[in-house]
């Protein structure tokens, strides 16, 4: 059940929404995905509108696509006539979301739960760190998470969404997998520790930034993506 304070906030962006001359168009869907489990039903990834709208206008059959974090992104994916690797640190929504998917879909769902770190300081802006920013998460490292990646060739997959936990170590090891011209994207893009350490890896990647309303939460955010250079 929302609370008080729930209610306020989506008021309130409600009629940010109305008066944002780039984001008027989003009012509508912004307030379908309210429903409860909207992106599951309708199978969205959790990105900016506008970062869907750019994936809606690229032809993704037989693109080969691997994303960390689950859930609406997955189906829509293997909705859009990808095959997909998925891995996902969460064993509740991994058995939700597997109910949701076809037996016979072109998907390698693999769930890699976090594991207890080693005592010292935790820098989630290190991608050798392995720590997510999520304070539920502290003392925990999603080191083999984020290597799940690693059973790949380099320069394998057409597109890589960084959506899940750990995103600089994930960026780390999922940016040599993305074939020449291929598509990395990173959501929540405006928290700037995401790319702190990592900006030198992505000098020759050309980014293009989408910010804007996103689906369910009362703010403004944004989702980057980086094409990597064909030479």
């Amino acid at each position: 059940m929302p609370t008080v304070t729930d209610v306020l906030a989506r008021l309130r962006f409600s009629a940010r929404l109305l008066i944002h001359p780039a984001q008027q168009r989003h009012f509508i869907p912004w307030l379908r995905s309210q429903r409860s489990d909207y992106l599951l039903r309708v199978g969205l990834p959790w990105l900016c509108f506008d970062a869907i709208a750019a994936l809606d206008r690229l032809d993704l059959r037989g693109w080969r696509v691997f994303e960390y974090g689950s859930g609406g992104s997955t189906l829509y994916w293997l909705r859009r006539g990808a095959s997909v690797v998925s891995v996902e640190h969460d064993a509740t929504w991994y058995a939700r979301v597997r109910t949701l998917t076809p037996p016979d879909a072109p998907l390698d769902y693999r769930l890699a739960l976090p594991e207890p770190a080693q005592p010292g300081p935790v820098d989630p802006s290190d991608p050798a760190a392995y720590h997510s920013g999520d304070p539920a998460y502290a003392g925990y490292s999603f080191a083999r998470y984020a290597a799940e990646i690693d059973a790949f060739p380099q320069e394998y997959f057409d597109l890589v969404l960084v959506d899940g936990r750990a995103r600089p170590s994930c960026m780390l090891h999922a940016l040599p997998r993305v074939r020449r011209g291929g598509l990395l994207i990173l959501d929540n893009s405006d928290r700037a520790y995401y790319t702190a350490r990592i900006g030198p890896l992505l000098a020759d990647w050309r980014a293009t930034v989408y910010a804007g309303a996103a689906p369910g939460a009362p703010v403004l955010t944004r989702t980057t993506f980086y094409v990597r250079a064909e030479v």
